[in-house]
Order: C-alpha cells, then structure tokens, then sequence
C-alpha cells in the first residue's frame, strides 16, 4: 500500500469471528476486549449497525437457544435468534442461566469501554476479514459500514481495512489498495486448512503496511496484562504461586537444571 497512514486512536475488530481481533492484537493495533471479538456469524452490516445502536437489546436473554457443547473449550453454545450471532466462548456448559449475569456482566465493560475510547479517538480503524471460504465483502457493503460507523462517531475519522482472501497470493505478493474513500483492501492467501484463517499472515500484513494505533492502556493496565501474560506462561492463577515458580525456575539455571525438565 503506497499510502502511509497516520496513527489510529483505536482500532477494533468487526469480525467475521475471532482470528479478525486476534490479529489486531498481534499487529499491536488492539489492546483491550470489545464486543464483537469472539462472536462468530451474522453480516458485516448487522455488526456495524449493531455498534451504532450502542448494541441494544442484543444480549437479551429469551433470544437466546442452547445449541450443544463447544468440543473446543467445553463451553455452552448458543444461538440469538435476535442477531443471529453464535456464542461460542462466552456461557457455561447447560442452561444459560449458570452464567448469564456475568457474561452480560462482561460485555457491558467491554461496551463502556468501545463506546469510552471512541468518544476520546480523533481517528478510528475498523477492521473486517472475510473467512477465507466465503465471498469477500463487496465494495458497496463496505461503504455502508463505513457511513453507518462515521455517523455513530462523527466527532471521528473512520477507516475500514478488509481482508479478501486470494489462493495462491503470497504474503510478499499481497496486492493492498484504497478501493474507496477511507476503505483499505488487502488481498492475500490466509486460508488456514486447520483453523480457518491464518491469524499471523494477516497480522504481518497489518504491519506490513504500517498500520499504527496509540496504546490506549493505563499504567496500571498494562502491568496487569503481563502479570497475566507470566501466570499463563508459569501455569498459576495467584501472585503468590507466580513468585513459587519463578523462584524454582531461577534456582533451576542456579544449580544448572532445565527449568523444563526435573532434576533425575
């Protein structure tokens, strides 16, 4: 992309499901969790008109239909004839019941905060990928997400950037051009036979073409995000069994053993 762009204020995810924001995260673009990060289904314009709305009346609970267990993570799945979005990695295994107060719960600071950071943004990206195995989103739809975003935030300047899948066009050959006005195209193969979309193709595409967004996070924030990032990397869920296993592992290189491997 000839275009160098200018540094977003925020930058979130659209969809069509969780490799989009994934992505965003791993390109440094996205550094918190929004609404419409893990769901899974539903049209580009349903998302976006569902931001405009401030996502009213979309987690109802009479919407919502079990649809089995999640073979993935063991988790509930269930469908909101409202939306018709999938929940996938939200709600307890059984009768929505179990867990709905914290899930609504959740999305509620995940809605304060998109609607929060928007408010205080100059410049807003939006970003869309097309699942590899369905018709990329055409140019005329992507314009109307635009209009219908740029008019829920008119204090802003909205951007979308959109995936569409290529076969065979490689990460160094991806083709990447402004297809309308504030609409960034960029086309490559990111077919992932196992997991749909590779995530690292297209957040290395992201970097690639120099898009940049402001790291929005506290102080605070940004090191409880590594102390999380060190328990998961340790396995612990506390503080205190964090500081045991960093002190094992430090006196594993002292006494010359592997931290991963035990002393025989």
């Amino acid at each position: 992309m000839e275009t160098k762009h200018e540094r977003y204020d925020l930058a979130f995810s659209l969809g069509a499901a969780c490799a989009c924001s994934v992505a965003l995260r791993r390109a440094k673009l996205q550094f918190a969790s929004f609404p419409l990060d893990w769901i899974a289904l539903g049209t580009p314009v349903s998302r976006a008109k569902l931001v405009a709305a401030r996502f009213d009346g979309w987690l109802n609970k009479e919407d919502f239909k079990y649809a089995g267990t999640n073979p993935v993570n063991g988790l509930g799945m269930f469908d909101n004839s409202r939306t018709g979005f999938k929940h996938l990695h939200d709600f307890a295994d059984g009768p929505i019941e179990k867990s709905y107060d914290a899930v609504r719960a959740k999305y509620a600071r995940r809605e304060a905060r998109l609607y929060d950071l928007a408010e205080k943004s100059r410049r807003i990206l939006c970003a869309y990928v097309s699942r590899p195995t369905v018709e990329p989103v055409a140019q005329e739809t992507l314009k109307e997400i635009r209009e219908i975003l740029s008019q829920a935030f008119p204090h802003a300047t909205v951007e979308i950037v959109h995936f569409a899948n290529d076969p065979g066009r490689s990460l160094e050959d991806r083709r990447s051009r402004e297809i309308a006005d504030g609409i960034f195209q960029i086309e490559l193969d990111y077919h992932d036979d196992k997991r749909d979309v590779a995530v690292d193709l297209v957040a290395s595409a992201l970097m690639m073409e120099g898009f940049t967004a402001r790291d929005y996070r506290t102080k605070e924030e940004k090191r409880e995000y590594e102390l999380k990032k060190k328990m998961k990397k340790y396995g612990v869920t506390t503080r205190t069994a964090l500081l045991l296993a960093r002190v094992k592992h430090n006196l594993g290189w002292l006494f010359g053993v592997r931290p991963d491997q035990p002393r025989t």
